[in-house]
């Protein structure tokens, strides 16, 4: 199991003639494309990607030897800034029961290598529409802003680690709400789990978060480390 390549495992394949391969291009957020294999594989990228916790996402990372005797690749693997690693599986809901035996050797696996293992579906990944508002954030991820507001904004901001709401932030830095996404979008800025976006919420300094039970992706995207009923 080798974790130190950028390559997939296996070629991402579309398995319906109606499935399409997406790749996302994030630089300066991650260093390498992600490809995805559903809509569902693309919102949780979308949701890791503003997630202060992640440093790296990469698809289809490797692959398990089953007792079994089958092989099993999962889907991503993520680093952390803290330099631990938290395998992902995305499934939807209800398919989930059926592969537990392949999901509990996995984590079986995973765990004698130090790494955490978490399965995701959409009732986590789709909480309250977040993917939505982190798609919609990612949008402003090439804009440009001027070097003297990204600062008047981070200077703002900086003192205050209880967050400032989007409303006071755009009045005491003189910016916009579209200069506030692409900060976030950029990881100069960071919001909550669930992104709220209406001028209420609140924003912190992405360099002020401290890399906490909170912002590994699991807890970031709400599953429980599997397996979910040890």
């Amino acid at each position: 199991m080798n974790t130190a390549s950028d390559l997939p495992a296996r070629k991402v394949v579309s398995r319906s003639p109606v499935r399409t391969v997406r790749v996302l291009n994030l630089p300066g957020i991650f260093p390498s494309p992600v490809e995805c294999e559903s809509s569902l594989e693309r919102d949780f990228v979308f949701r890791a990607a503003l997630c202060p916790g992640v440093a790296h996402l990469r698809h289809q990372p490797f692959q398990l030897k089953l007792r079994s005797g089958k092989r099993y690749t999962p889907d991503f693997l993520v680093r952390h800034l803290d330099g631990s690693h938290t395998v992902i599986e995305v499934k939807l809901g209800q398919k989930i029961e059926r592969y537990r035996a392949t999901f509990d050797d996995a984590a079986e696996q995973l765990r004698e290598r130090s790494f955490r293992f978490a399965v995701v579906d959409e009732s986590g990944i789709r909480e309250r529409k977040a993917h939505e508002r982190a798609a919609r954030v990612l949008r402003y991820r090439k804009a440009a802003v001027e070097p003297a507001l990204r600062q008047r904004v981070l200077s703002s901001i900086a003192p205050c680690q209880e967050g400032v709401s989007i409303d006071a932030l755009k009045e005491r830095a003189g910016a916009s709400r579209e200069d506030l996404f692409h900060l976030i979008a950029a990881r100069h800025l960071r919001s909550s789990r669930l992104l709220p976006l209406d001028g209420s919420a609140l924003l912190f300094s992405f360099q002020s978060a401290e890399i906490c039970h909170e912002h590994r992706i699991e807890n970031w995207i709400g599953a429980a480390e599997w397996p979910a009923h040890a």
